[in-house]
């Protein structure tokens, strides 16, 4: 029975991988090491190069609702599904939109 070790590896067959797939790198998107560990730091995303927005400039979009009361989370709520529904419509329309001048062209 051989036994690896470091003083026996020599002995046995190296098994190294081999990478066969195209490199996912894109230029120019190098970060050196201190960027890596302030984005980390500041929970931002590594990866590659992507805009920093100010906190206070996201809560003018999106509201925090772990900091609403019930009554302020139901506003938001609806206004949100009020949106979703226009959004819907609205689609929905240029879906018909676009089936009806495809369906002149026949």
């Amino acid at each position: 029975m051989k036994v690896k070790n470091i003083f026996s590896s020599e002995l046995f067959e190296k098994q190294y991988e081999q990478n066969d797939e195209p490199s996912l790198t894109i230029p120019d998107q190098t970060l050196s090491i201190k960027q890596i560990l302030e984005r980390y730091a500041s929970g931002q995303s590594l990866e590659g190069k992507t805009p920093y927005y100010d906190e206070s400039e996201s809560e003018e979009y999106y509201p925090d609702p772990r900091y609403m009361d019930l009554a302020e989370r139901e506003e938001l709520s609806q206004n949100f599904r009020e949106e979703i529904q226009y959004i819907k419509t609205k689609s929905k329309k240029q879906q018909e939109k676009v089936s009806d001048e495809t369906s002149e062209s026949e």
